[in-house]
């Protein structure tokens, strides 16, 4: 799996333009800096995956199964799933974060892995979870390096992670729930992110915030942008949590991008056993990298990598020349032009993909009720009711039961 997935990192790295940064030019969030990365062909046709909100909003169900690292999931539509690395699940329930991306093939029930991000919330046997969220990018890094490392998240550790995020946003939840810090910052996430915009035909992008570098990569411009809001979220609220004056020059994007693919040689598979799809999901840590990748039929589906670059920053007045320089030197006027022009089109045949996608079937009640619906639904109506216990029989469970 490392070789084959270094040489897919090597294709689809080869594949993609780094475009020109994006920053804050008032230097009000001086500490953040957004690459956009572009594919450098694009193919004809738009992706048969869609993305886990649009599944939800389209009839896919997602069930809490009472256990902590355990959630069930109901695709009946004639599409892919994807699933994303620490997507949060929300519902009336504990919320939780999956553990990695995965394909969740048509008409396929599946359990897959996830962390409890709200650690002071009894979980709701069956309750449904019906939005989708994305986890920081501190406990994104953090829960993929247990991964890759020791083959496991342990969840007590998840628990002390996010208890220190949200004491660090200043943040207090009931239930320790992790996405509170959203609320606490929703005004400058808000306003900040409108900095950041993502161009037509886009598929990732390079978010350098203070000394921490976080790439998210997808395999189709598609997948991104309805994932977009996701991605810029997650970084957007570490730079907005520990604000700083450092930032990572470019040239130090362009090593971190060279270095991806030999940081797969370290990978290991974790893909979930349920799942009978084509997709394979495998994470990856060296010393300074940790990443996740998923493919399907030799093409990446999904990339996240994480970069520490310590003591490689600078003073963010010393990098806006640099940053600049690097936006003037940008000759992708033609090229992004040709690249929305191609884009339009396809965008348009994948929206009406998803239009034509069949509703899900109808709810299923629990196993004991279908067994009951089967019992006085097909009965007989000519055959007699059915009649109550004796009374001595009714009295000798009675005592049964309560000898218990």
């Amino acid at each position: 799996m490392s070789t084959s997935l270094t040489k897919q990192l090597e294709r689809c790295l080869e594949g993609v333009v780094l475009g020109p940064p994006l920053f804050d030019p008032a230097g009000l969030l001086p500490c953040m800096v957004v690459y956009p990365l572009f594919p450098s062909q694009l193919g004809a046709d738009p992706p048969t995956t869609i993305t886990l909100a649009e599944g939800l909003s389209r009839g896919v169900r997602l069930r809490d199964t009472g256990q902590v690292d355990r959630v069930h999931v109901d695709n009946p539509l004639k599409a892919s799933i994807l699933v994303g690395e620490s997507e949060v699940l929300i519902g009336e329930t504990q919320t939780r974060a999956l553990q990695i991306s995965c394909l969740i093939p048509p008409g396929q029930r599946a359990s897959i892995p996830v962390n409890c991000v709200e650690e002071r919330r009894l979980t709701a046997y069956q309750a449904e979870f019906t939005q989708a969220d994305i986890c920081p990018w501190n406990l994104r890094s953090f829960k993929l390096e247990q991964l890759a490392r020791h083959g496991e998240t342990h969840q007590h550790r998840i628990w002390d992670r996010i208890e220190t995020f949200l004491d660090h946003a200043e943040t207090a939840s009931p239930t320790a729930d992790l996405r509170a810090a959203y609320g606490t910052h929703s005004f400058d996430l808000n306003a900040l992110r409108h900095r950041y915009p993502m161009h037509p035909g886009q598929c990732g992008a390079v978010c350098a915030v203070g000394q921490e570098l976080y790439l998210e990569l997808f395999g189709a411009p598609e997948l991104l942008e309805d994932r977009y809001a996701h991605l810029l979220k997650s970084a957007l609220i570490e730079a907005v949590v520990g604000p700083q004056e450092q930032v990572t020059a470019p040239e130090v994007v362009h090593a971190f991008l060279a270095a991806l693919p030999a940081a797969g040689r370290a990978s290991r598979l974790v893909h979930p056993a349920s799942l009978k799809g084509k997709g394979r999901s495998a994470v990856f840590s060296t010393s300074s990298i940790t990443g996740t990748a998923l493919m399907a039929d030799q093409e990446l589906i999904h990339l996240c990598a994480h970069q520490r670059c310590w003591g490689k920053t600078q003073a963010f007045p010393l990098v806006r020349p640099q940053l600049e320089q690097a936006c003037a030197d940008w000759e992708g006027g033609a090229f992004m032009e040709m690249l929305e022009r191609e884009y339009r089109p396809r965008r348009l045949r994948y929206d009406a993909f998803k239009d034509r996608l069949d509703p899900a079937a109808p709810p299923e009640a629990p196993d004991a009720g279908n067994r009951l619906a089967v019992l006085t639904t097909d009965r007989d109506p000519r055959s007699p009711p059915p009649r109550p216990l004796a009374p001595a029989l009714y009295r000798f469970f009675l005592r049964l039961f309560q000898q218990r």
